[in-house]
């Protein structure tokens, strides 16, 4: 059966960059190959549909080819494992690929979502370090109502997980259409009302309420510039999850968590990406004395 690829060549020195960007494929149909020489990269983007080729050609330039078979084609049973969050939580390319709940115990909150879709199945390394963040910080946050927005949402797991987790709204936002409407289609997928997803640039974008956690899966540049604008949509208190920061980028990003008066809790580094969790003070009560905690 014929296979339509999308491939571009480009520079190996920005290969991770590229993997950044294209993440949104899945990690089923993106292979960035290194050439002979050691120089140049051949990014291919397997089983594209005719709208995405025309997007991708559209948006990075590339051409579009289609190969005689699809013996290229990965085993699914790789992505079709579940991810297991921290005990609290499933995620799954399909429900059918879940095991059988145990006798006796309550069963674990699952969240479908197609591998491929858009960037976020739970299996990178960026966002299963978000999910777990997510999934520690929800922890403290059941006694009381809360809300999470999602700067970057992708495939909109982030923000769909945290109601999984117990928020009672989620917002999400991304500058690509794609992106958007794949975290809505993820939304109706799982029956899930109380997350809202549009779009918009991060860049010319203002908070207009506080949350409970907001987190952001960025580039580090993007990252550092807009970070004052996100600490103002953090709720004081409350909690960031940033990710999308390869490590040779940690340092700059964290010294730009400190500038905006953010409290670095704790980094996990898989492969050679970083992801880090952050709090902004909470504000002192009237009357009461020493620093804000």
């Amino acid at each position: 059966m014929p296979t339509t690829v999308w491939r571009k060549l480009a520079s190996a020195k920005w290969a991770d960059a590229w993997e950044e960007r294209l993440r949104f494929l899945g990690p089923t149909r993106l292979v960035l190959t290194r050439l002979p020489g050691g120089r140049s990269i051949r990014i291919d983007a397997y089983g594209v549909t005719a709208a995405e080729g025309r997007a991708l050609v559209k948006g990075f330039g590339g051409t579009v080819v289609t190969l005689a078979n699809d013996a290229w084609m990965p085993s699914p049973a790789d992505a079709l494992r579940p991810v297991k969050i921290r005990g609290r939580l499933l995620i799954a390319p399909d429900p059918a690929a879940l095991p059988a709940p145990r006798a006796g115990r309550a069963p674990t909150p699952v969240l479908c979502i197609p591998a491929g879709m858009a960037f976020g199945t739970g299996e990178h390394a960026t966002t299963a370090s978000c999910l777990r963040f997510l999934a520690d910080v929800s922890r403290g946050l059941r006694e009381r109502e809360w809300s999470l927005l999602d700067v970057g949402t992708g495939s909109g797991i982030l923000a769909l997980a945290s109601i999984r987790l117990g928020a009672k709204t989620a917002e999400g936002f991304d500058f690509d259409p794609h992106a958007v409407r794949t975290a809505r289609a993820n939304a109706r997928l799982n029956r899930i009302r109380s997350a809202r997803f549009h779009r918009a640039d991060v860049r010319e974008w203002e908070p207009e309420g506080a949350h409970a956690i907001v987190a952001a899966n960025l580039f580090s540049e993007l990252l550092i510039a807009v970070l004052p604008r996100l600490v103002r949509a953090i709720e004081p208190g409350g909690h960031a999850i940033l990710s999308g920061i390869l490590r040779t980028q940690e340092a700059g990003v964290v010294r730009a968590l400190k500038a905006v008066g953010l409290r670095l809790l704790q980094v996990t580094h898989r492969g050679k990406w970083v992801a880090l969790l952050a709090r902004r003070p909470a504000q002192r009560g009237p009357g009461t004395g020493g620093a804000a905690t």
